[in-house]
């Protein structure tokens, strides 16, 4: 007689934090790639694109129209970019709207502070002051305002996107920061150019690289943080006592669990099991190795659960088998049609990991990009 199977984690009852995110888990790495190559993308698309502004009539030595058309420019450039990888997360197509907004703000109130400050640094008597200072001491002093100036200029951008995102997220306030934070930790890591060459590891880096690589980075990390709007569910399936199961945390135990619930279902899904469309569940594995419960979460995987052999190969009584919540691996398991299995794990690689592996990749295309750069001006 076969076992009616405990339902994981139904939509209706119970969220557990991993499915609320805006970003699944499983899916951080790849958005993380994808999110700082669009940004990297739209800069260099911006400096494709501004090189021909100045020659447009009206715009060339006109102050403030000049700063308008290129943040303007910078705005369309990146967000559009971005969007191509937030569509499938953001309903619509506001947030290029915001970014663009953003974009905007930002470089009028940068140039109109930076315009009053070289002003007041114009005076004589600032300037006989300055004079009597060390060399270095002016031109760290100038980089360190003009950074400090595009930290607080930011604040414009992070608050037009989150008056964006918080039509589709939760507890976002901080992303007002988010902006600002990239500044701030791109010229921290700008003075790297400054600095290393004198030292034995003589590393010089893009600034145009780097920056659109911080930003992108910290924003990116920003989204996989993001939790989305509570919205009813479609699917209402019965609630079960593994939905409210404590997460199994052990990054390594989990990718080991992965292995063994793929080696497990491979063996069971023989040719008799046959389904024409993705048939995707949610999976809850014991650290024993014991599938305890799933949940299916497309409505082709509740009419066809009996094609998959998840009924047969669930052990419900193997959850608390001691008489205590036991920690449960969440997978999301889909049933192809081509007789593929793709299991990913709602317990990904920690997001500082994710952070560090990009800015190590951001850094070396950083070199990278200054190195050729350096090649071309002693060929030329």
């Amino acid at each position: 007689m076969m076992r009616s199977p405990i339902l994981l984690t139904p939509p209706t009852v119970v969220h557990t934090p991993a499915q609320q995110l805006l970003i699944p888990p499983f899916e951080r790495s790849r958005f993380t790639v994808l999110f700082v190559l669009a940004t990297g993308l739209g800069w260099f698309l911006i400096s494709l694109v501004l090189h021909t502004v100045p020659n447009l009539p009206g715009v060339e030595n006109q102050g403030l129209l000049a700063t308008f058309v290129t943040g303007l420019v910078s705005g369309l450039m990146v967000s559009a970019c971005q969007w191509l990888v937030l569509r499938r997360y953001l309903p619509d197509w506001l947030w290029i709207l915001a970014s663009t907004t953003g974009y905007v703000l930002l470089t009028l109130t940068l140039e109109s502070w930076w315009g009053w400050f070289a002003q007041v640094l114009s005076q004589p008597t600032v300037m006989e002051w300055a004079n009597k200072l060390p060399a270095t001491t002016v031109p760290i002093a100038s980089a360190l305002l003009r950074s400090l100036l595009a930290a607080v200029s930011a604040l414009w951008l992070g608050l037009t996107q989150w008056l964006c995102l918080r039509y589709y997220t939760r507890s976002n306030l901080w992303w007002i920061g988010i902006p600002p934070l990239a500044v701030l930790l791109s010229a921290a890591l700008t003075t790297l150019n400054v600095w290393l060459p004198t030292s034995p590891l003589h590393l010089t880096l893009d600034t145009n690289v780097l920056g659109a690589g911080i930003l992108g980075i910290t924003q990116a990390i920003g989204f996989c943080a993001l939790y989305k709007q509570a919205r009813p569910e479609r699917l209402e399936v019965p609630a079960c006592p593994v939905a409210q199961a404590p997460e199994m945390l052990d990054y390594a135990q989990v990718k080991s669990l992965k292995k063994q619930l793929q080696r497990q279902l491979n063996q069971a899904w023989t040719s008799e099991h046959l389904n024409e469309e993705v048939l995707t569940y949610r999976v809850g594995v014991t650290e024993s190795g014991a599938i305890v419960g799933y949940t299916p979460i497309n409505l082709p995987a509740i009419e066809q659960v009996d094609q998959t052999p998840l009924p047969s190969l669930t052990v419900p009584e193997a959850y608390g088998m001691n008489g205590k919540q036991s920690p449960v691996a969440r997978f999301e398991v889909s049933f192809l049609p081509s007789g593929r299995l793709r299991i990913q794990s709602w317990r990904s690689s920690p997001l500082i990991w994710v952070a560090a592996e990009m800015l190590m990749l951001v850094l070396a295309g950083s070199a990278i990009a200054a190195h050729l750069g350096t090649a071309l001006l002693d060929v030329s």
